[in-house]
């Protein structure tokens, strides 16, 4: 005996379909715009490599010193790159002598003209692919994206701490700082980029100055 369908019967399969293939439509529009979102997000990741690979790659650009937000922005940059490929980031906190006592001795405005020189100094040590930060009047950081090893890290402040060294001298002979590196590492000592700053500043505050080694990593 053959089987009938009655006419509400095929109107609820008319339904069923209609709700089947128009939840796929919605289904196919939301994965569209999460593409569209996720294909926005890697092209800006590639323009911002690209911008920091053009200034690394252009010889008459020296290393910048650049300021909190700039280092905010590169630092999310090569976080997610030191993520991907499992590789390290350094600080090295470079501290130069107290404030207070800089500009009791020299005045305000030749204890500025030697911590510029100072910047100076540490931005013709660095690569191009690492930059000198400066947080405030004091605070110089050299943010170091990948590394190979710590002894390269060591170094690398040997060679800053003798050049700061020299530029005292030049100039102020009779000056007395005790110039010293802390050194912390990603993510070993922080993920996040005020941990790393502070784990640098702790080590730095570590170092006796009666050693002859003026540097420090953090715990």
């Amino acid at each position: 005996m053959e089987k009938k369908t009655s006419h509400r019967g095929l109107d609820d399969i008319g339904k069923a379909w209609g709700w089947l293939f128009g939840k796929n439509r919605e289904t196919d529009v939301e994965k569209a715009q999460l593409d569209a979102v996720e294909k926005q997000k890697i092209d800006n990741a590639k323009d911002e490599q690209r911008a920091i690979k053009t200034a690394q790659d252009d010889p008459s650009a020296p290393p910048a010193l650049i300021n909190r937000a700039e280092l905010e922005r590169i630092f999310s940059f090569f976080k997610t790159k030191a993520d991907r490929y499992g590789m390290r980031i350094a600080f090295l906190d470079v501290f130069v002598g107290d404030c207070i006592s800089m500009d009791h001795a020299l005045g305000r405005q030749e204890c500025e003209s030697l911590l510029n020189d100072i910047c100076n100094r540490i931005i013709s040590l660095s690569r191009k692919d690492e930059f000198a930060v400066k947080l405030d009047s004091s605070e110089v950081y050299l943010f170091v994206p990948f590394f190979q090893s710590e002894e390269e890290l060591c170094l690398l402040s040997e060679r800053l701490l003798k050049s700061i060294e020299e530029a005292i001298q030049i100039e102020y002979r009779n000056l007395s700082l005790s110039s010293r590196i802390g050194i912390s590492i990603y993510p070993k000592n922080g993920k996040t980029l005020d941990e790393l700053l502070l784990a640098a500043r702790k080590a730095l505050y570590k170092i006796d100055t009666s050693n002859k080694r003026l540097y420090h990593f953090a715990l």
